[in-house]
């Protein structure tokens, strides 16, 4: 049997070697052959990115036969148990499985439940693996939970040792990930061994499932703000996006809101600052491995729940954001994302790469509000980051 397979997910799928090549390699032997089509798996990002990427490659999501999913660890790293973020989470899951039956009624959906290093999943039920089998069950879909297959195969001594880890969200490496690998080999052959008999669509959990939401790419972008495309690349991806630099971007929204940010994080990256009403947000960008020369840049993601506070749940507002590097004097709420850090300084030529926009509701504004300051970086040199970071790592 051979499967066209696409794979979405975080840094557990990127980690070479991680499970994944010995997924493959078990798999093979066992006669399945999952064929990478596309592998669009970027470290720190969540269901919201894994949207956007669908909703940015549909026809690749129509022609493939199998959709792998990784995300359960970090969802639950941002979104917790909390009722209100939870329910914002289940909106994501259940409009990616419903985006990707709509395009593809023939695919096979299969989720991988991880488990972080003292997890809760070693001492009680944890909400978003929970939700995810809850999800999964409803629809009809493939759920490896691979946190609970290690319990009842392992114990608790053995899967909360620290030892099976690398560090606080990745298994040991090559020891546990095989182990993890040949747990999901076995339920991935029982599963995709059962005739595939394609459904229709069950009524919807949620009615404000995210499976309308929308994505605007960078070229997207950079047409509609009448900007330059800047290029990036690496052995992975070629990332198109928009440098906002010192401009500001208006952009407001109709019974929705703005759900989360494509963007490229570089040495250069400011804060974000956004206003929204009379409130100042500000998400610290930066990555950890960027500032310390580890990558010359990294694929990043925010999601934007941090704005909406008890309003998160209501999709009947008009929202109406600015979003703009941010100075050292802006009065702010701030933000700092897992898996960023403060920025201790402000870059004296701010690099802003906006390379996508996930939203819901109409779009009533996107555009550039020109900034008083002129560019340090003449605008003209912007097509001179591409080079400079072709042979880039992410």
């Amino acid at each position: 049997m051979k499967l066209k397979t696409l794979i979405i997910g975080g840094s557990n799928t990127v980690m070479q070697p991680g499970y994944l090549p010995s997924l493959l390699s078990t798999m093979a032997r066992r006669g399945v052959e999952l064929d990478i089509v596309a592998d669009l798996a970027v470290g720190g990002t969540t269901s919201a990115f894994g949207l956007y990427q669908l909703k940015t490659r549909e026809q690749e999501l129509a022609d493939c036969d199998l959709l792998l999913i990784e995300y359960a660890l970090n969802d639950a790293f941002v979104y917790g148990d909390e009722r209100r973020p939870f329910r914002h989470w289940a909106r994501f899951y259940e409009g990616i499985i419903r985006f990707a039956r709509e395009r593809n009624p023939k695919l096979r959906i299969a989720t991988l439940v991880f488990g972080s290093r003292n997890g809760s999943f070693l001492t009680s039920v944890p909400s978003i693996d929970a939700g995810i089998t809850y999800i999964s069950q409803w629809y009809g879909t493939i759920c490896v939970d691979v946190s609970r297959l290690l319990m009842q195969k392992l114990g608790r001594e053995v899967v909360g040792h620290p030892s099976f880890y690398s560090d606080q969200g990745h298994y040991a490496r090559p020891v546990a990930t095989t182990m993890v690998a040949n747990l999901i080999a076995d339920e991935l052959e029982l599963a995709l061994a059962a005739p595939l008999r394609p459904a229709a669509l069950p009524p919807a959990i949620d009615p404000e499932h995210f499976a309308g939401a929308r994505a605007l790419d960078g070229a997207w972008l950079a047409k509609r703000l009448g900007q330059p495309v800047v290029e990036y690349s690496n052995r992975r991806f070629s990332i198109a996006a928009v440098d906002l630099g010192r401009d500001r971007l208006r952009f407001e929204v109709e019974k929705g809101m703005l759900l989360a940010l494509n963007y490229v994080c570089e040495p250069r990256i400011p804060p974000l600052d956004v206003r929204m009403g009379e409130d100042m947000h500000r998400a610290a960008m930066l990555k950890g491995g960027v500032r310390d020369g580890t990558y010359k840049f990294l694929v990043s993601m925010l999601s934007f729940e941090f704005l909406y506070g008890p309003t998160l749940l209501d999709m009947q507002q008009t929202r109406a954001l600015v979003l703009s590097g941010g100075t050292v004097s802006a009065e702010h709420k701030l933000h700092v994302p897992r898996d960023s850090i403060r920025h201790e300084t402000f870059p004296a030529e701010p690099v802003l790469p906006l390379a996508g926009i996930l939203f819901t509701g109409n779009l009533k504004a996107c555009a550039i509000e020109r900034s008083a300051a002129p560019l340090t970086r003449p605008a003209d040199q912007l097509a001179e980051i591409s080079p400079e970071l072709a042979a880039s790592g992410s």
